[in-house]
């Protein structure tokens, strides 16, 4: 693709960022340094680089060109899509994974069982399954718990669907009930690893960032939960259950609703993303 970003050396390619990414981003290159992206459906975007940088909005202002046409040039001649294994495309080339976002009649002709659901595991790999395909999602699955086990960033665990030849969310929590403890839990593993990073980013001295961990209960099911140190001001990510430390040495339990509940107007959502609420105190010990 040619570069209109005023290096004629430059190579310009598709690049696809998730909405907890972009979230962290609008903390470290806010405003104008903000990467350009173009909305693609559930947590889905996709933005270009330049020689390995993010073309930014004000960038694109100065483009000359519609960023959409731009986009669309990037992913215009990729490789062909893999032949499908056991109900499933994996797409292990990111420009190809955004060509297929972009432009999904690409994957119209591809033979499998249902309407084409996607997932944007991480930037490098996209898997397409059938909606009607019930054993190629508890694949899916598998996959993305490897890829949390391996420690790498990821990008969405949500699924989108090709409907009439747009992205819309997949239900599939809904759909595949017998699979719905494997979802939840591999939704909360997605959920933890964008709160690790947003919390590098929010890391200050004068306030507790509070990590979601994950805890298996002894029925299988997964839950998240994060630790308040009472009357320290901290940043509570949204979780199953919240862990409240006594000044005193004693740990209590309570839901995050329940929390919340309790707490009242003293507790302030903020407009991080991924969400945290703030709760007000002294500054760490």
């Amino acid at each position: 693709m040619t570069d209109v970003f005023g290096d004629a050396a430059a190579s310009v390619v598709p690049r696809i960022y998730g909405a907890s990414e972009l979230g962290v981003l609008s903390l470290t290159a806010p405003g104008d340094i903000h990467p350009r992206v173009e909305y693609i459906g559930g947590e889905i975007f996709v933005g270009l680089d330049a020689d390995g940088l993010a073309i930014t909005r004000a960038q694109a202002e100065t483009a000359g060109r519609p960023f959409d046409e731009l986009v669309a040039e990037s992913v215009a001649s990729v490789d062909d899509l893999p032949d499908p294994v056991d109900g499933a495309v994996i797409v292990e080339q990111e420009a190809l994974a955004a060509a297929l976002l972009v432009d999904p009649s690409r994957i119209a002709a591809v033979g499998l069982t249902g309407d084409r659901v996607v997932f944007a595991l991480s930037r490098d790999t996209l898997v397409i399954v059938g909606a009607d395909d019930e054993a190629a999602f508890g694949r899916v699955l598998d996959l993305a718990e490897t890829l949390y086990d391996a420690g790498g960033p990821l990008v969405s665990a949500h699924p989108i669907v090709l409907a009439d030849g747009a992205w819309a969310p997949f239900p599939w929590r809904e759909r595949f009930t017998a699979l719905q403890l494997r979802i939840e839990r591999v939704l909360r593993l997605f959920s933890v690893r964008a709160y690790e990073a947003q919390g590098v980013v929010l890391a200050r001295p004068d306030v507790h960032i509070a990590d979601p961990k994950i805890h298996v209960r002894e029925d299988g099911v997964t839950l998240t939960f994060a630790a308040w140190p009472q009357g320290t001001a901290t940043l509570l990510p949204v979780v199953d259950n919240v862990m409240i430390a006594n000044p005193a040495g004693t740990l209590s339990v309570t839901t995050m609703d329940e929390f919340l509940d309790a707490a009242g107007d003293a507790v302030v959502r903020t407009g991080l993303s991924p969400l945290r609420y703030f709760v007000p105190g002294e500054p760490p010990r």
